[in-house]
């Protein structure tokens, strides 16, 4: 029977040959199966069940029921253990997670029962990577090391270390422990390139590049990706090509070639469709999603990252349906859909809570501690299984159908019963942890507070009384000493005006700083304030300040979204008064569309808006609308004024 080596997100290969299906190989293997019988035959048969895996699926199933039974008749343990492993196999290729499981631990059973070092650890691997592909990365890790520890220890062929290696480098890879995962995939490349494994070399390589990816070393990632994929079609490993395709288009999506990554995921998405490999189907249609979102095609990346939801769920993928919220609520938001926006972000907290919670996290790195101690107590457990196993099969073969109905109705009973049990169970644990969550926000938020506090009051009682003693020194300079020096009166009223303009912002920070969120009402007073103070400096312009009465007073802000909005009315303002020669400046608050609109408009002189360079003044007003996912329009014409409408 085939074995599993790594892949690039587990991709499983066999171990003995790593090409792909050929009739050639399927022909010769049904010709000597004719002739055989019994323990050749079921080897042989499962050869076939492998070989038809990715070509015919229901054929694979044929022929791995096949040598089951055939297996069952001979009563090899060895040869049902194996089958067991063929028919999960073929499970899982079509996504059916948990079935895979249920036959992958039947045949670890059976090689525990027999001691059969090297299939159990085959087992083990084979199982990490189904948990992996579930999403739960704990007991994947905990399988994998398990692998690796009989691996390290048995008189194994070179390769299979550096599969499980590489294998526990993606899991670390998913948790976003980049440096980990790169220490695991080194380990692996020194094993096969000590071994000038060249086919283990190029998977190896693959698996740096996404790494790198993920570090932001997005040239070299196409460099290793690139490499990978030239020598994946030179050494005829055609099928594995699609996977640098998605690595080079993620991380020339991040170059910004949107458009030269899209034609690479589509390309890599037809090919993963063909063959029916909806893991990686699902993957590509999330990254293709992203980059289309940077491009701006909102509903184009709704429809992939819906097919890939769709995947998702029926496959039990569940990171990929965490990530597949995300990317939703993310391009709903940008059409202005703020309910479905706001649906799967809520969908998307949730799952990354059950996905990535810290008691799991915390486990997933404590594991390599854990092993050696719990090993006895798994497999005690494992053949008290079998032992029940067969137990349950002596009372079937001895029980009458009326006895299989009764106990069929009893147990259905019983099952419902601890079905409702479970389910109330269930119930309140969910909500106790909802209340601990809860309680935790509220304890952090009183903890935030409280800095905030101390922050917003070590700036007024410290910075602020230095600047109000840097402004009196200055003062008393200019009188103390009767300085005549008319460039260095200038300078020191300089100096004092600016430390003045400090002590403002300072108190605007500390403003913004006191309050957890900042109300319209709130900014309307500030920009009140503001206005009339500007109103007093300048006696040659006249201001207006307009709220829309439709306006909601109670519409709050984060303190960083409602510092941004006030330091863009500020600027604003100040650019009219400085450059505009503005006599009138309006200031208005509107409601245009369910939004909030803010405008400032003067009736200055005005300026070129295709010639003038933007100035620290335009740019710093732009990227606060950007920081805070806001739209502002600027419109000016000569002599006939400006106008700057920010949009919320």
């Amino acid at each position: 029977m085939k074995k599993r080596l790594l892949s690039i997100i587990f991709l499983v290969f066999t171990l003995s040959c790593f090409s792909q299906t050929n009739n050639k190989r399927l022909d010769s293997l049904l010709n000597v199966s004719k002739s055989q019988k019994e323990m050749p035959l079921v080897s042989t048969l499962n050869e076939i069940s492998w070989e038809f895996k990715n070509a015919n699926i229901d054929s694979a199933f044929y022929y791995a029921r096949k040598a089951l039974q055939i297996s069952k008749k001979s009563n090899s343990k060895k040869a049902i253990a194996f089958s067991y492993n063929s028919l999960a196999s073929c499970f899982e290729n079509i996504g059916e997670l948990d079935s895979a499981l249920v036959y992958h631990k039947k045949s670890l059973n059976i090689k525990l029962e027999i001691r059969n070092n090297e299939g159990i650890a085959d087992s083990y691997n084979n199982m990490g990577i189904v948990y992996d592909l579930k999403g739960d990365f704990a007991k994947s890790l905990e399988n994998y090391f398990e692998a690796l520890k009989i691996y390290e220890t048995e008189d194994v062929p070179f390769d299979k270390a550096p599969m499980v290696l590489s294998n526990i480098g993606i899991v670390y890879k998913k948790q976003k422990d980049y440096n980990k995962a790169l220490n695991y995939y080194k380990k692996a490349l020194k094993i096969y390139k000590d071994n000038n494994y060249d086919f283990g070399v190029v998977v190896t390589s693959g698996n740096i590049g996404s790494v790198l990816l993920k570090l932001k070393e997005f040239d070299s990632a196409i460099v290793y990706s690139t490499n990978a994929k030239n020598m994946y079609s030179k050494l005829g490993y055609h099928r594995y090509v699609p996977y640098m395709l998605r690595n080079i288009a993620e991380a020339k999506d991040s170059l910004k070639l949107n458009e030269e990554s899209q034609n690479l995921y589509k390309e890599a998405i037809k090919i993963f469709k063909d063959e029916n490999n909806l893991y990686e189907l699902t993957n590509s249609e999330l990254g293709l999603a992203t980059s289309l979102i940077t491009s701006k095609n909102y509903n184009e990346a709704i429809g992939n990252a819906t097919n890939a939801l769709n995947i998702s769920a029926n496959q039990g993928f569940k990171e990929f349906e965490v990530q597949a919220y995300k990317i939703l609520a993310l391009a709903y938001s940008h059409l202005g859909d703020f309910k479905k926006a706001y649906l799967y972000n809520e969908k998307y907290a949730l799952g990354k809570d059950s996905l990535f919670e810290d008691t799991k996290t915390k486990l997933i790195f404590d594991l390599d501690k854990k092993y050696e101690t719990e090993k006895k107590e798994k497999e005690i457990l494992a053949q008290r299984a079998n032992i029940a196993e067969k137990e349950l099969d002596i009372n079937q073969k001895n029980t009458q159908i009326i006895g299989l109905v009764i106990l069929a109705l009893v147990l259905s009973l019983l099952g419902y019963l601890l079905y409702k049990q479970q389910k109330l169970k269930n119930q309140q644990l969910q909500k106790e942890n909802e209340l601990k969550e809860a309680l935790i926000k509220i304890e952090t938020q009183n903890s935030l507070q409280e800095q905030r506090l101390t922050i917003s009051r070590d700036l007024h009682d410290n910075i602020g009384a230095q600047l109000t003693f840097i402004i009196s020194s200055i003062e008393n300079l200019q009188y103390g000493f009767k300085i005549t020096n008319e460039k260095l009166t200038n300078k020191l009223m300089s100096i004092s005006a600016f430390t003045k303009e400090t002590i403002y912002e300072l108190r605007d920070t500390i403003w913004a700083m006191n309050k957890n969120e900042i109300s319209l009402e709130d900014l309307q007073i500030r920009t009140t304030n503001f206005i009339e103070k500007a109103n007093i400096a300048s006696d040659e312009t006249v201001f207006e300040f307009n709220v829309d009465s439709e306006l909601n007073k109670d519409i709050t802000f984060t303190s960083v979204q409602g510092m941004n909005m006030y330091r863009i009315i500020q600027e604003a303002i100040n650019n009219a008064l400085k450059y505009a020669e503005a006599k009138i400046i309006i200031v208005s608050f509107k409601k245009v569309n369910n939004h909030l609109e803010i405008s400032i408009s003067d009736d200055g002189k005005g300026f070129d808006v295709n010639d003038i360079q933007l100035g620290n003044g335009l740019n710093n007003m732009k990227k606060r609308a950007a920081d805070m996912g806001a739209n502002i329009v600027m419109e000016s014409q000569i002599n006939k004024g400006s106008n700057i409408v920010l949009t919320i």
